[in-house]
């Protein structure tokens, strides 16, 4: 079993890619998103994250609806693609996958077991959140790399 905790996620601005689709896209996007970054040169302030907003066991491949994000401390113009917004602060139930992305789905189920067991309930509308904490280019095998999965909730 993970180790579940709960702690508190402060707001924070962010340059953010939505799309539609499945969510085995989110590399490439994120990808995109720090390129998009760079180019216009500025800096980004923090581990870069996704927030799925759908249950790919319920919602059809093609209708997921998800974001990628890049923490920004300074203004930055955005363009038709890329938008900033305030990712609002909450509670998280969280826990750490370390390994490659496509294992990470069991971690999930542990994390809802545990919301459900210690008396929270889960914040749909604010999605649940996977932040790379060690992406490939940090490290040099997918065995290495590192997410903390964060679902917002409050007490049930």
């Amino acid at each position: 079993m993970a180790e579940v905790q709960v702690k508190t996620v402060e707001p924070m601005a962010v340059l953010c890619l939505p799309f539609t689709g499945p969510y085995d896209q989110t590399g490439e996007k994120v990808d995109e998103v720090i390129a998009w970054l760079l180019r216009a040169g500025h800096p980004y302030s923090g581990a870069p994250f996704a927030i799925y907003y759908d249950d790919p066991e319920k919602v059809a491949a093609d209708k997921l609806r998800a974001e990628v994000c890049l923490p920004v401390e300074e203004k930055c113009e955005g363009d038709f693609e890329v938008a900033r917004k305030e990712v609002p602060g909450c509670e998280v139930a969280c826990a750490v996958h370390v390994g490659p992305y496509d294992a990470i789905k069991p971690l999930y189920g542990e994390i809802f077991a545990w919301i459900q067991q210690n008396g929270y309930k889960p914040v749909a509308e604010l999605g649940c959140r996977e932040v790379f904490k060690k992406i490939l280019g940090d490290v040099d095998t997918a065995a290495e790399l590192e997410t903390e999965i964060q679902v917002p909730v409050v007490k049930a």
